[in-house]
Parts: structure tokens; sequence; C-alpha cells
């Protein structure tokens, strides 16, 4: 028998990791007729008709290759959003890459400024790419677990920068919805600053927050100085399969993420990164209607899940609301068991974990239109045996 054939493949970096529950649980809702409330997909309709326009105008533009780190147009329109946005100036030329989606921003980040035993921070639970992202880059995770008060602390946080290399910070934080309030992220500044620390920020969910304190991470202390902003089109715009993030950093930050982005991606898709100009010249009020319109499918939610007996965690961010049930199932089982018999598709909390079979919670999006929210509700009621 051949290796192929006795299984015996697969390198060390990916041996273990398993496939992405999120997508999973999509498949699962697809499998069963179900709502699907699991994956952060919005509705069609989500996205803004001249964005869509300018999309289709971009394939008669053009459809071949821009330049690697991205058409010089969109890291312009980037790096002058972000400028007014965070009061944070980039050069588009050496320090604005952009990539397949954020979470190639994220891998290609990990990869080019991860040596092979450093250790690596993040806050658990935790997005679920970042745990391979480390696995990959052959770093040593050092999660956090900030399950019981989703706040920094201090002393773990510094006891784990002690031993780590790279933090990972995604704010507002997914799954939970939570914002950390500025003197956790000054806290995070100062122990970075201390340990030298390269930081990974994910602020995909950056204009989607209910929380009056937000502020950006690069906008504490010297932050921006040691950090990748790793952020996209995709939440902001409801075009999650466009696939066109930023890598937005100091020049030696970029300069090393763009050897990875280079020979993984080459570039983001074409037409898409011209409809991204596009989409950075919606006024000031259209994020202000994004974020009222999410608050209020939140209140819409949350409100439904508790009165299908469920407790639900009200976030500050983002567009996912993690709710605990009353069983003893674990919550893989309770998951499986909700798509089947209530018709709803939800992502079980342990794939937020480096290490947990069973975290007794589970995440539901709300970034669906309130009628399919209402529908959703109503089906976790008629299927209820909790």
């Amino acid at each position: 028998m051949t290796r192929i054939e006795r299984g015996e493949v697969g390198s060390a970096r990916v041996s273990g990791t398993r496939e992405s529950v999120i997508r999973e649980m999509t498949r699962e809702a697809h499998r069963h007729d179900a709502i699907n409330l699991s994956q952060g997909i919005p509705d069609e309709s989500e996205t803004p008709e001249r964005v869509k326009e300018a999309a289709v105008e971009g394939i008669a533009e053009s459809s071949q290759y821009t330049i690697t780190w991205g058409l010089p147009a969109l890291r312009e329109a980037v790096a002058e959003r972000y400028a007014d946005w965070k009061g944070v100036h980039y050069d588009p030329e050496r320090e604005v890459t952009i990539t397949s989606g954020t979470s190639e921003a994220v891998v290609s980040s990990m990869l080019a400024l991860c040596d092979p035993g450093d250790g690596v921070i993040y806050f658990e639970p935790t997005y679920e790419s970042y745990i391979p992202a480390t696995q990959f880059a052959e770093g040593r995770p050092l999660p956090i677990d900030i399950t019981d008060g989703l706040a920094i602390e201090e002393g773990p946080l510094r006891e784990a920068a002690a031993e780590a290399s790279i933090l990972v910070l995604n704010h507002p934080h997914n799954p939970t919805g939570t914002v950390f309030t500025p003197e956790e992220l000054e806290l995070v500044a100062e122990v970075a600053r201390e340990e030298d620390l390269i930081v990974l920020t994910d602020e995909i969910y950056e204009h989607i927050v209910y929380a009056d304190d937000y502020r950006s991470p690069v906008e504490v202390g010297d932050l921006a100085e040691r950090t990748v902003v790793c952020t996209g089109l995709s939440k902001t715009y409801s075009v999650t399969g466009w696939r066109v993030g930023f890598a937005l950093a100091p020049e030696p930050l970029s300069a090393e993420l763009r050897k990875v982005h280079d020979y993984t991606s080459i570039c983001a898709p074409t037409p898409f990164q011209h409809a991204g100009v596009e989409a950075l010249s919606m006024p000031p009020g259209y994020y202000d209607e994004l974020a009222a319109s999410y608050r209020e499918r939140r209140d819409l939610l949350c409100s439904g899940l508790r009165e299908a007996g469920l407790d639900p965690v009200v976030p500050d961010g983002a567009y996912y609301v993690v709710a605990r049930y009353p069983t003893d199932e674990a919550d893989t089982a309770f998951a499986k068991r909700l798509v089947r018999e209530a018709g709803v598709a939800t992502v079980p909390g342990n794939s937020f974990y480096t290490e947990t079979d069973d975290s007794g919670w589970v995440r539901f999006t709300f970034s669906r239109n309130e009628a399919t929210i209402e529908d959703a509700l109503s089906r976790l009621e008629a299927g209820r045996w909790w």
C-alpha cells in the first residue's frame, strides 16, 4: 500500500485541524432546509445598489490582474477613509495591501510575522480561524479565556505576554459582540509596548457598533506603530462573497506580509476592487443607518430568544448573539438537533475554543433581514423541546 492509501498524508502544520464548523453548519442548513443563522451571510438586498452596479462596470472594464498589492485607486481610497475614520495615516503605496478577504490578511500576516514556537495570544471564545492560522505558522497558542466576564484582565494578559510575540485582537469581537473598553485597549497598548508584541487586529465589524465608547485599537497609544489592521468590504457593504480585504500596517510589517500575499493569492478579484472604490465613497449617513438597522435586528433576535427560553448575551458590536440553553446536551448535539427539529442553524460554541468539546452555548447571527429573523424565532418556538 502507498502512504496515500494508508492515509499517512498531511503535514504537521495541518494535523488535527478541523474544517470550519461555521461553514459546516451552513451545509447542515442547506441539507435540512433550515434558516441559516449560523454563518454571517447578509441577504442580497443589503448590498447598496450603486456598489453592485460598480462591480458590473468593473467586469466590463477589466478582468485581469491588478498590481499584486491592489488597485491603486482602491489603496488610495482605503488610506483616505482610514485617515478620516481613525486619524491614522497610511501610505497607500507601501502600507496598504488589498487581500483576498480579511481572513487572507490574517493568515498572510501570521505566516509572515510568526516564527515556529512564537507565542500567539488570542482571547477565547475566539473567531475560529485564528486557531488554525496559528498552527499553520507553527506558533504556540496562548489563549486567554474571557468567557465569564468578557473582559481583558491585566494579570492573565501580562502572564501570557511574557511568553508571546504576537497578540490577535478581534474588535468588535466575534462571536460575542463584545466591544472592549478604551481602558482595556490602553492596557493592551501598554503591555504590547513593554513586551514588544506585534498586534494583529481584525476590525471587520468596525462599522457595526452599538457602544458609545468604541475606539479602534490603532487610535489608542502607540498601537498603530506595531499593528497590522485586517479588515475589508465584506460586512460593512454586505459583500461577503467578493473577498476583498485590507491589510494596513507600517511599512516594515507590510513588506513582510506582502511576500506571503504575493505567492498565495496574487491579487484580490479585480472587478470587485473597482467596486470597492465606489463602496468607500458611501456618505457618512450610510454607516449610521447600517448600525441602526443591525441594532433593531439585534433587539428583535434577543427578545425572541428570551421568549423562546434561551439566555442571550446582548452584544455591543458585530451581528452575532451567543445564547445559553437550559438542557444537558453538548453544544454540538444541541445545534445539530436545532437544525433537524426546529429548522434553524446555529454554531456550537466549542468551535471558538482551542480545547473544549462543550461550551454550553450556541451562536446566532442577525445578519439576515427582520422577516427571516421573525421566521426563525417562530420556528424555534414551534420546535422547542427545552
